[in-house]
C-alpha cells in the first residue's frame, strides 16, 4: 500500500469522525429547551410532528368573553322591525345601564385570571416564567350592528386601560331575515317553527346553518390565529360583543353539538355573559370549556317522550339537557334518572323507554295552565284554547325560545 494510499484513507476517516461529531452536536441542541418555554421544559424534542400544534394552542388566548348586546328597541317595540332595519336598531335606556354594568362585571372577571399557574403545553409542568398570568392585554372584537356597536363602547369604558386592539367583524352578526317588514315575515316565522330554527332559511335572508358556516370560518381565522399575527404582541383574552343566537352558534362549533342540541338552548339574555376558559388538558385546536363560575351558564330544555309500565306515552321536559354528557341521545338511563329527580310523579322503575324531541301538544286554557302532555305553563298573556302548540318555539320537542312569540324578534 502506497503513502499516498494510507493518507487518503486517513482523511476520509477523519471526515467521517468530524461529521459523527457534528451530527451529534447538532442533535444534542436540538433538544434543549426553547428558550421561550417554561424552566420545567427540558430536553424537549424539537422533532416532534404535534410541537409545532402544542405551541399553538399554549398562545391562545387564556379566556374568550362572549357577551349578548343590551336591550335593544326591537326587545322593547316588538313592532319597530317593520319600519326600522335590523342592523340599525340602538338600545334602550336600558340596555345602555345593562352594558355599563356588563363592563365593570367583565372588568372584575378578568382580574380573578390574575397570577394564576398555567400548565406548560409541552412538558405538563407549571409555568415557573417570572411573568404572572396576568390579563393585560384584551382583543375588543364586535358584531357591526348598532346596537353591538354602541353595547362594545359602554363596555369599554370599563376596560380602557386594558384594549390593545380592537375589530369589527361582520361574520359575527345578526341572522339576516331578510327583506321582511310586512306581514309575510310571520308566515315565514311559522314555517320555521315547524322546520327548526338551525335548517330554514327566509327567503333573501339565513337560515341557522348558513350563520353557523361564517361563524365557525370567524373562528378558526380568527380566535385561534389571534397569537400568530406578526408584528402583533399576543393577547390574554378576547371580548366578543354579539347576539344571542351567534353565542349559540359559537358553543355549537366548539363543542360540537348536534342540531338537536342546538335547538334545545335557549338564548342568552341581553348582556349575559359567557366565559370560555382555556384548559390545555383538552384535546384539539380549541381547548376552551364553559367556566359557569364566572359567567352565566347556558340554559336548555328539552322534550322528552316518555312511555311508562302501564302503556301511556307522555310528555315532560327535561332541564338542563346540556349538562347530559354526549352523545347525550343515547343516555336513556341518565335521562330516565333526571327526568324522576325532577317530577314527583315519575318513578323510574316505571318508566320503560324515553324518546327525544317527540311529538307535539296541547296548551291548556287560562292563565298559567300547564301543557297536558308536558306542563309546560302557558305565558299568562298567551289566549288559547286547546290549541295545538307549534313543533318549535312553543312545544316540548323545541323548547329554545322564550315565551311569547314576540321575544323571537331580534
Amino acid at each position: 500500500m502506497t503513502s499516498s494510499s494510507i493518507l487518503l484513507g486517513t482523511s476520509a476517516a477523519v471526515g467521517i469522525l468530524v461529521s459523527s461529531l457534528y451530527y451529534l452536536s447538532e442533535k444534542k441542541k436540538k433538544k434543549k429547551c426553547h428558550p421561550t418555554k417554561c424552566q420545567h421544559c427540558k430536553n424537549i424534542n424539537v422533532d416532534d410532528p404535534l410541537r409545532s400544534a402544542k405551541i399553538q394552542r399554549a398562545r391562545l388566548p387564556s379566556v374568550i368573553v362572549l357577551v349578548r348586546h343590551g336591550e335593544s328597541e326591537c326587545n322593547a317595540d316588538h313592532t319597530l322591525w317593520r319600519t326600522k332595519p335590523d342592523n340599525l336598531v340602538c338600545l334602550t335606556p336600558e340596555g345602555y345601564e345593562q352594558a355599563y354594568e356588563a363592563g365593570k362585571r367583565i372588568e372584575s372577571i378578568l382580574s380573578e385570571f390574575d397570577n394564576v399557574a398555567t400548565k406548560c403545553e409541552l412538558c405538563g409542568g407549571n409555568n415557573s416564567d417570572p411573568t404572572p398570568n396576568e390579563i393585560r392585554r384584551i382583543h375588543l372584537v364586535v358584531s357591526p350592528f348598532e346596537r353591538t356597536l354602541q353595547t362594545a363602547m359602554a363596555i369599554r369604558k370599563s376596560l380602557e386601560h386594558l384594549v390593545v386592539r380592537s375589530d369589527v367583524e361582520p361574520r359575527i352578526r345578526e341572522q339576516e331575515f331578510g327583506n321582511l317588514q310586512g306581514d309575510e315575515f310571520k308566515a315565514f316565522r311559522e314555517e320555521q317553527k315547524f322546520i327548526g330554527r338551525f335548517w330554514y332559511r327566509f327567503p333573501t335572508g339565513e337560515s341557522g346553518a348558513d350563520v353557523y358556516d361564517r361563524v365557525k370560518s370567524w373562528w378558526h381565522e380568527n380566535i385561534l390565529q389571534v397569537n400568530q399575527r406578526v408584528g402583533y404582541d399576543p393577547v390574554q383574552a378576547m371580548v366578543v360583543v354579539t347576539h344571542g343566537l351567534t353565542m349559540r352558534f359559537v358553543m355549537m362549533q366548539l363543542f360540537n353539538w348536534s342540531p338537536t342540541t342546538f335547538h334545545s338552548v335557549w338564548n342568552a339574555d341581553n348582556c349575559h355573559i359567557y366565559v370560555l376558559r382555556k384548559d390545555l388538558s383538552k384535546p384539539g385546536v380549541s381547548p376552551y370549556i364553559v367556566d359557569d363560575r364566572k359567567g352565566d351558564t347556558p340554559k336548555s330544555s328539552i322534550g322528552i317522550l316518555v312511555v311508562l309500565r302501564s302503556g301511556e306515552e307522555k310528555m315532560f321536559t327535561l332541564q338542563d339537557y346540556l349538562s347530559i354528557p354526549p352523545p347525550r341521545t343515547s343516555r336513556h338511563d341518565l335521562i330516565k334518572k333526571r327526568l324522576a329527580l325532577q317530577y314527583d310523579e315519575l318513578e323510574e322503575e316505571d318508566i320503560v323507554d324515553v324518546h327525544i324531541g317527540d311529538g307535539t301538544h296541547k296548551i291548556l286554557t287560562g292563565t298559567g295552565a300547564a301543557c297536558g302532555n308536558c306542563s309546560e305553563t302557558v305565558p299568562p298573556n298567551f289566549d288559547t284554547i286547546e290549541k295545538p302548540c307549534a313543533p318549535k318555539e312553543m312545544s316540548c320537542r323545541f323548547p329554545n325560545f322564550a315565551w311569547p312569540e314576540e321575544h323571537l324578534i331580534p
